[in-house]
């Protein structure tokens, strides 16, 4: 029975992933911060999220992918106003990063 619980938590986490990653899918963002223990860092301003093959999110402003990261070493997380997401992970380089991406506002929200 105790594995029938973690197999159902782990299903509903993967689950919950999956439903985030298709609501940040072509999202456009006011900015992207860097979080670590001193507080944000603003990477850049006015950029896009791309779901690459559904293995990949990058993140680009202007020409510039600000953030690249597999899938599978990511952690996804909504803010509680529903008005941006925390991406934690390691980057494609091995780096262990943790970025905010806030919406713009002219996105309806979906609840």
């Amino acid at each position: 029975m105790l594995f029938s619980k973690k197999k159902k938590e782990r299903q509903r986490e993967a689950d919950e992933q999956r439903t985030l990653l298709e609501r940040i899918r072509s999202r456009k963002v006011l900015y992207v911060a860097a979080r670590d223990e001193h507080g944000e860092t603003i990477l850049c301003r006015e950029a896009v999220i791309n779901i690459v093959d559904d293995k990949e999110i990058v993140i680009h402003s202007e020409n510039r992918i600000v953030l690249h990261m597999n899938i599978a070493d990511v952690k996804l997380g909504e803010l509680m106003s529903l008005g941006g997401a925390t991406i934690t992970g390691k980057d494609v380089n091995g780096n262990e990063i943790s970025v905010v991406a806030y919406y713009t506002s002219d996105i309806q929200r979906e609840i």
